[in-house]
C-alpha cells in the first residue's frame, strides 16, 4: 500500500520521540507532529490549538493558514497515523496467520501501534458515524485479507472450521490492542501493568497456548 504524494512529502513521523519535534524545521511538519501527541493525550475536545501553537513555537494564525480549523488539523493527523499503520501491516500480509497470531501481541508494544490504539479510543469515544473513520475502506480491506487468511487456514486444516473467523480476528485484534487501551482494566485482571515485563512474558505464553488450541480438534 503506497502512502499519498502529501504523506510522502512530509518529513515528520508520528512514532518519533517526543523530543525529536524541536528538530524538525518545517513549520507546517513541526505543527503535525505536536499535534499528533496532543490528540493523542487528551482527544480532540481536549487538544488546543493554543497549547499546539506554543509547543510548536509558531503562532495560532498559521495553523489557521495551514489547515484552516481544528477539526481539519485533527483530521490531517488521523489520515496520516492511519497511513503510516497500514504501512507497517502490509508487513502482516503474506504471514500465515497461525504467525501472525504469535506475533501480533510482542508487536503491538511498538510506538507506531501504541500510538494507533490510542487513537482508536478517541475514535470510539468522539465518533458518532461508524464509516466516517479516516481510511475507512482501506481498513475494512485490511482486515477482510486476515479474515481470509483464517479460511485458508481452516481449509488447510490448521485452524478449526467451525470458528468464525471474523469474529476469531476480531479477538486476536482485541488481545493485542486491549491492553493498551484499557491499562486499569488489564492491571485489574491480571494484576499486572502492560508494561511490566512479567504481563508481556504472560501474555506471549497464553497467546502461544491460544495458537495450539485453534487448530481442529483431533479425531
Amino acid at each position: 500500500m503506497t502512502l499519498p504524494e502529501a504523506d510522502r512529502e512530509q518529513r515528520w513521523t508520528v512514532d518519533a520521540d517526543v523530543s525529536l519535534t524541536g528538530l524538525i524545521e518545517n513549520n507546517r511538519d513541526r505543527i503535525l507532529a505536536v499535534a499528533a501527541e496532543e490528540f493523542e493525550a487528551k482527544g480532540f475536545a481536549g487538544a488546543r490549538i493554543d497549547e499546539i501553537a506554543r509547543r510548536s513555537n509558531v503562532n495560532k494564525q498559521l495553523i489557521y493558514h495551514y489547515f484552516g480549523s481544528k477539526r481539519v488539523l485533527h483530521s490531517a493527523v488521523m489520515e496520516h497515523v492511519t497511513a503510516r499503520a497500514l504501512e507497517v501491516a502490509r508487513d502482516d500480509v503474506d504471514q500465515p496467520y497461525l504467525d501472525y497470531v504469535l506475533n501480533v501481541t510482542a508487536a503491538s508494544f511498538s510506538r507506531i501501534r501504541n500510538r494507533l490504539y490510542r487513537y482508536w479510543l478517541w475514535e470510539a469515544v468522539e465518533g458518532s458515524d461508524l464509516t466516517d473513520v479516516a481510511r475507512h475502506d482501506e481498513r475494512r480491506a485490511h482486515y477482510a485479507q486476515k479474515v481470509a487468511q483464517i479460511h485458508k487456514a481452516q481449509r488447510n486444516g490448521e485452524i478449526d472450521p467451525d470458528l468464525d473467523a471474523r469474529f476469531l480476528h476480531l479477538a486476536v485484534v482485541a488481545l493485542a490492542s486491549f491492553p493498551h487501551m484499557a491499562p486499569q482494566i488489564a492491571s485489574l485482571i491480571t494484576g499486572l501493568e502492560p508494561d511490566d515485563p512479567e504481563f508481556r512474558k504472560g501474555q506471549q505464553a497464553f497467546v502461544e497456548h491460544l495458537a495450539r488450541a485453534l487448530s481442529p480438534p483431533r479425531a
